[in-house]
């Protein structure tokens, strides 16, 4: 029987993954700002492969978040976020990200927008370092991308890396969230799920997934297709913003993540790590063909309005 076609592609980044020549050449930029350009405007999901963030990085955060998750919920809370402040723990059922209210998601994640921001540094003195360390990664890596993303749409190669200058700062809402997803009770109620379908919200989302699976992503045909992880490769996906930004050349695909058939498996946490990238507040997103299919907004007017319809107060 033929092999099932891969509906994700995976685009080896070469040259352009850290670790790489501080300058790529040209034609490996060309190369990579292609492949990603299809992947984008075909389903809006991509696996890149030999991107350079260390695994000893990525271990370092989820060990540390594994130590933070299992505090009590009460102490989780002394490091609450709030509703615009995306600084802080988010427990189960906060944040709905299904547009039925009703509907449990089951998971607690941890955001982190500034680095001198609140930590539980007390409980968990790892956290905060070990999650600079992935941040530093993960703003050299999107770079790279960005750069490629303006090559792969003939702008000039700057543009978005000009608008993307303030990466976890006050002016601009990029963060790294640390995601705990529970093992599944016994009984659960009917309709309970992880994480509800949803969107993105800024230009781009790096994600680091663990061997659990459960993630799936909907095709421009309406079909849910898994999303499994690839050792060694790391999901990058577009958000709102970037579709906005190009007239729907490229998609903000949506995405969920289920509960578990097997038993086994629902006995287990599931783990991931996303980083959230979004340009600076102040930069203007409006179609950059022209079209009017989209009123013009601010990058911190589109994050805010998304937190204050998914979060419960």
């Amino acid at each position: 029987m033929p092999a099932t076609k891969r509906v994700i592609p995976i685009i080896d980044l070469g040259q352009l993954g850290l670790g790489g020549p501080k300058e790529p050449k040209e034609e490996e930029w060309n190369r990579v700002a292609s492949e990603m350009t299809k992947a984008f405007s075909d389903i809006g999901f991509v696996y890149f492969k030999n991107h350079g963030v260390p695994k000893e990085t990525i271990d370092a955060v989820n060990q540390s978040a594994d130590s933070f998750f299992q505090l009590p919920l009460e102490t989780k809370q002394k490091v609450e976020r709030g509703v615009i402040d995306a600084q802080g723990y988010t427990t189960v059922d906060r944040e709905k990200l299904d547009p039925d209210m009703n509907r449990h998601e089951l998971r607690e994640c941890y955001d982190v927008k500034l680095l001198d921001g609140k930590f539980p540094d007390k409980e968990v003195p790892t956290f905060k370092p070990s999650v600079k360390g992935l941040v530093e990664c993960c703003k050299l890596l999107s770079k790279r991308i960005l750069e490629a993303m303006a090559i792969g749409l003939n702008m000039d190669r700057d543009f978005f890396l000009k608008t993307h200058q303030d990466l976890c700062t006050d002016n601009n809402f990029t963060c790294l969230r640390v995601l705990h997803y529970p093992p599944i009770p016994e009984k659960v109620k009917e309709g309970t799920i992880r994480c509800g379908a949803h969107t993105d919200y800024g230009t781009i989302t790096l994600l680091f997934q663990d061997d659990m699976g459960g993630l799936q992503v909907k095709t421009r045909a309406g079909n849910w297709e898994n999303a499994d992880p690839i050792p060694g490769a790391i999901l990058v996906n577009v958000g709102d913003l970037l579709q906005f930004w190009t007239g729907d050349r490229f998609i903000g695909t949506v995405h969920r993540v289920l509960i578990p058939t097997e038993e086994v498996k629902k006995r287990k946490s599931r783990r991931s790590i996303v980083f959230f990238l979004h340009p600076d507040d102040p930069v203007l997103i409006k179609p950059l063909t022209g079209s009017h299919c989209y009123e013009p907004l601010t990058a911190k007017e589109h994050a805010e309005r998304r937190f204050k319809e998914t979060y419960v107060n």
